[in-house]
């Protein structure tokens, strides 16, 4: 199978699930990753991470429903 016909079903596939299921998928994603990054010790990731998180959300229009 070459990469356009699987382009192709991807494409078709993603088209068949809800606006708001992907938003909410996207959410726990992003809710996981931001846990993860303020857990560790590390102050570099919460410096580069949550803003692009933050960003991500805001392009994506997916709400932080905690």
């Amino acid at each position: 199978m070459d990469k356009t016909a699987i382009s192709s079903i991807i494409n078709t596939l993603l088209a068949l699930i809800p606006d708001d299921l992907i938003k909410s998928i996207l959410d726990k994603v992003f809710d996981a990753i931001e846990d993860k990054v303020k857990d560790s010790a590390n102050t570099w990731d919460d410096a580069i991470v949550l803003p692009l998180i933050t960003k991500a959300r805001e392009i994506l229009n997916v709400p932080d429903n905690d």
